[in-house]
């Protein structure tokens, strides 16, 4: 039998051959996930020979990435904030700009006292848990118009040993009683066009409804801006994940309903998140 280290190299060889750009390091994973170790314990053990059973789900592996099916669907989870989240087909899968929404959060308000947050269009629970485990004396109420992925963020909930959140179906804020300290979302704002356009790995895997919205993919940000002020408490924040391009229109569209309008940057230094307060439409 061959070793692992040439079991290795002909994986990503393979990988290679289909496109994928981190081909050494999703072979490497794949390859950890099938041994259920590290890559460290991985590297350690190259020169052992490859079980002669193993290589048929090796290959079904390879064959699901090799047809562009994102690395954390196949493996089932992914990192999000020191959090593991489980993903699915039913939910996106976290990026790591949302994991430098989190950290501008904690950030800014850390030491401010949250009671409540609303995480509207959960998916995976990933923004709710996250914040609930950085605010633990905070409600979350955690919502999306998908049963199947609240079932997945409530597995994750429980993975995650977090309590202090509950789940709910709502198509965004419908049928969304009370007030909130903060309201975060990371809305679909692509567009048809840029949803053609994207890699395959989104485009032939993830939720459509989950990444597109109409009006130049500001259909769903404008709705909940439109609404978002009679759950929040008068010192409230709505938070919301955008697409840098549509700021300008977002800003313009956002001072019939809020006072103040924030654009922030990512990493990258693209215009990505936007915060709203002093709403104008307070529940009297």
């Amino acid at each position: 039998m061959p070793s692992l280290a040439e079991v290795l190299k002909q994986s990503e060889d393979f990988l290679k051959s289909k496109g994928i750009a981190a081909a050494k390091l999703d072979a490497e994973l794949l390859l950890s996930y099938l041994f259920r170790c590290n890559r460290l314990s991985l590297r350690l053990r190259l020169h052992d020979s490859m079980e002669e059973h193993l290589l048929p789900q090796l290959q079904q592996l390879l064959f699901r990435r090799g047809n562009r099916e994102p690395l954390q669907y196949i493996v089932g989870e992914v990192d999000f904030y020191g959090l593991s989240i489980i993903v699915d087909r039913n939910v996106l899968i976290p990026r790591h700009e949302t994991e430098e929404l989190i950290d501008i959060i904690i950030s800014h308000f850390g030491n401010r006292p949250i009671g409540s947050i609303l995480d509207l269009g959960t998916g995976s629970g990933a923004i709710g848990l996250a914040l609930a485990k950085h605010f633990p004396k905070a409600n979350i109420l955690a919502v999306d118009a998908s049963q199947n992925a609240l079932s997945t963020a409530q597995k994750n909930a429980i993975g995650n040993e977090i309590t202090n959140i509950r789940f709910m179906v709502s198509d965004w804020l419908e049928g969304i009683d009370g007030t909130f300290d903060m309201i975060i979302s990371n809305p679909p704002y692509l567009t048809d066009e840029e949803f053609e356009n994207a890699q395959d790995e989104i485009k032939k895997f993830e939720p459509k409804s989950a990444l597109v919205s109409q009006n130049n993919g500001l259909a769903d940000i404008f709705k909940i801006i439109g609404t978002a002020g009679r759950s929040l408490t008068k010192d409230g924040i709505l938070i919301l994940e955008t697409n840098g391009s549509q700021h300008e229109s977002i800003a313009s569209f956002a001072k019939n309903y809020f006072g103040k309008f924030e654009s922030m940057r990512d990493l990258n230094d693209k215009n990505r998140f936007v915060f709203l307060q002093n709403p104008r439409n307070l529940v009297s």
